[in-house]
């Protein structure tokens, strides 16, 4: 009897075994088996200046219309050739189904860019950016008519104005952190409930360096919530160099606290790689897509060159002039391989903490474009190719898992 007893026992432990080790095997499988189809939209009804493609636009889907509005670019020459940086306010709006021909939906208030594109329960909202003027607190929510044009409701300003920041929404929760907080690098968090509330709330601000050009995303877990911060650089100040963000930090809503959960290394090399200039969704409440952005040690490279120029008391204004005309001319003139943005398509599992890639495409290989999504689908809007130039081209991407 105790015999069998003993050999009921361990029969049992290694049937749990088993099971556990088929249900981490299944987990694993989910990003090994995680791909993405890609379908490009037409271009057809893009027309102007807009046809050399725009960067940082406001985007939302309303209605099996993806409307996209704003962005900026250089229609003409450079900055550094004396060209002068343009901003839309064309609103277009293409059928998803249809796919045929891009429509003029309306127009913004003015020609901005660089703010946030979020889209809650109910509604999508654009949040922030900045103008030729300066940047901006405007909150707009976004809408169609009855005849198909869009239709723009203000609503409660941010309490600061916002720009090159990240933005995300949960349920009917709306936040937006890190980037230009009143023209300073920041690292502030807001929140806005839209159901409930009618006042942006500020939350304890995450750790470290401010971060430009950041991405957050939101999901709930075991019923609770959590914003994630990813990428973002730091352009430098008299104290301080430059710096990539590579520390993954994750925001407990109910404890209005942040953790390091992670680092941005890739799984084989182990080298850092940056999000700057990406973007991200939520999968299923456990992964998160990231795309884009730009390259680690190029843009680093890059910016510390301009810090060490800048901030170089030796020099005079016009020896400073001059060295950063010549550095333009020499960085802003390679050839798109040279600025190698992220051709990988990583995952980050929030269970483990870990990374996988689960594509390599030249589709991703964007910095400012928007993203808009729903479940497994997504569009990436437009964005740089390298820094300076833009595409037309908008994907439609499906991940498949």
């Amino acid at each position: 009897m105790k015999h069998k007893t003993c050999f009921i026992l361990i029969y049992l432990l290694v049937f749990v075994i088993f099971v556990t080790s088929l249900s981490c095997d299944n987990e694993t499988n989910k990003t090994n088996d995680m791909t993405i189809n890609w379908n490009e939209l037409t271009t057809e009804g893009i027309t102007g200046d807009l046809e050399k493609g725009v960067s940082a636009t406001y985007a939302a889907t309303v209605n099996n219309k993806l409307i996209v509005a704003g962005g900026a670019n250089f229609p003409g020459k450079l900055g550094f050739e004396g060209g002068s940086k343009a901003y839309y306010d064309v609103i277009l709006a293409l059928d998803t189904i249809e796919n045929n021909k891009w429509q003029i939906v309306g127009k913004l208030p003015n020609p901005s860019a660089y703010g946030v594109s979020v889209q809650t329960d109910e509604a999508a909202y654009w949040i922030g950016g900045e103008t030729a003027s300066g940047p901006t607190s405007d909150v707009y929510k976004v809408s169609l008519n009855a005849s198909d044009s869009v239709q723009l409701d203000s609503i409660t300003s941010l309490p600061v104005t916002m720009d090159n920041f990240a933005g995300c929404s949960l349920n009917n929760l709306i936040f937006v952190g890190g980037g230009n907080i009143n023209g300073k690098p920041g690292n502030q968090l807001y929140c806005l409930d839209t159901k409930n509330g009618n006042e942006w709330k500020e939350l304890k601000p995450f750790p470290g360096l401010p971060r430009v050009q950041p991405v957050i995303t939101a999901m709930e877990i075991d019923g609770k919530q959590f914003v994630y911060l990813f990428g973002g650089f730091f352009g430098g100040n008299e104290s301080n160099k430059p710096e990539m963000a590579t520390e993954v930090y994750r925001y407990s809503v109910a404890d209005n606290s942040w953790e390091k959960v992670a680092d941005q290394l890739d799984e084989k090399t182990q080298k850092p790689f940056s999000l700057g200039g990406a973007t991200a969704m939520p999968i299923n409440n456990q992964y998160i897509l990231c795309l884009g952005g730009v390259n680690y040690d190029v843009f680093l490279e890059a910016i510390t060159s301009q810090h060490n120029i800048n901030f170089n008391k030796a020099l005079s204004q016009d020896e400073k002039k001059l060295q950063n005309y010549n550095f333009s001319k020499e960085y802003m003139t390679q050839p798109v391989e040279y600025y190698n943005f992220n051709k990988e398509c990583r995952v980050f599992d929030t269970e483990s903490n870990t990374w996988k890639t689960i594509d390599t495409i030249s589709f991703a290989a964007r910095a400012g474009a928007t993203l808009v999504f729903s479940k497994n689908k997504f569009y990436a809007v437009q964005g740089e190719l390298k820094p300076g130039v833009r595409t037309k081209v908008s994907m439609k991407g499906t991940v498949e898992y």
